[in-house]
């Protein structure tokens, strides 16, 4: 074949290569950005009528069929719609991981200004349990300033025929600072449990109140008369040993249930105090407390 031709035929084939390349790539990235828009609407549609665990819901589908992950979010990069009305949604990566090892994904609606999360806001994901799979969902409703939740919030947290727990208070940058107001939920055979508790975070770390829930116990034990069966340094001795066998130290716990004889506290065989710590405190190891998928 002449040499001449034969290079004419190499250049038509790589052209017809690169144009094929560029075709593919401009087809790719048009059905990729036609699923956000669709992503996103219906997201948008859910939020806005309140339906949050049908959001939380088609997040999860998608997840489970890694359509998810063909939106382009995990690149780190948010896909974003501002709605030029004030509003705007988007997809973001969080800082957690789902089950499966890849970077978290969440949806945010509300105010929005150049792309800028601002004003009232909610974000929504779904919930998973240690086996990966779909248990609940989590919402995060409050005040948005420079792209971060900034001011009043509520969280609430769903677990599916078990519990909900709706957390309010003030938050910075996305933790927890202030006092937070925890109302829980539980479904117990049918029937639901009522409580609402408090305890105080700075920073996104919730303030250890060991020494609070000793002073307590021990004024019970005083009221009912006992007080010479132990030492308000044996209860909080026992209360430090407790709470660092669950890694960490008691940030929250309810006065009702630390009342003698009511259900967490009462007296064994030898009519000595215990407290049955898992009824009525809680702990943490003291970790930074905030926004799910903003804060890890």
């Amino acid at each position: 074949m002449n040499t001449r031709i034969s290079k004419k035929i190499s250049v038509i084939l790589t052209s017809i290569i690169i144009s094929i390349v560029i075709i593919g790539t401009s087809l790719t990235h048009s059905f990729a950005q036609s699923n956000v828009g669709t992503t996103l609407n219906t997201l948008q549609t859910y939020a806005t009528a309140k339906e949050y665990s049908k959001a939380a819901h088609y997040l999860y589908s998608m997840y489970k069929d890694g359509g998810l992950f063909e939106l382009g979010v995990e690149s780190g990069a948010p896909a974003i719609r501002d709605n030029k009305d004030g509003t705007g949604c988007g997809l973001y990566q969080g800082a957690d991981r789902f089950p499966n090892g890849k970077p978290a994904i969440y949806f945010y609606y509300g105010g929005m200004t150049g792309g800028v999360r601002t004003g009232s806001g909610v974000i929504i994901s779904w919930s998973w349990n240690s086996d990966g799979y779909e248990n609940g969902y989590y919402s995060f409703e409050g005040e948005f300033a420079d792209d971060l939740p900034n001011g009043t919030g509520t969280a609430t947290e769903v677990v599916y025929y078990l519990y909900t727990n709706i957390t309010t208070g003030t938050y910075t940058n996305g933790l927890e600072d202030g006092v937070m107001v925890e109302s829980q939920i539980k479904e117990v055979l049918e029937e639901f449990e009522y409580r609402d508790l408090t305890y105080t975070s700075v920073g996104g770390v919730r303030q250890d109140k060991t020494q609070e829930v000793a002073d307590h116990i021990y004024k019970q034990i005083e009221e009912y008369g006992v007080e010479a069966s132990c030492t308000k340094e044996e209860i909080l001795n026992e209360l430090r040993t407790w709470s660092s066998l669950q890694g960490g130290y008691i940030y929250m716990y309810d006065p009702n249930y630390t009342n003698v004889c009511n259900h967490g506290f009462g007296f064994d065989e030898e009519d000595s105090p215990f407290c049955n710590y898992e009824w009525c405190v809680w702990t943490t190891s003291g970790s930074t407390e905030g926004v799910r998928h903003i804060v890890s």
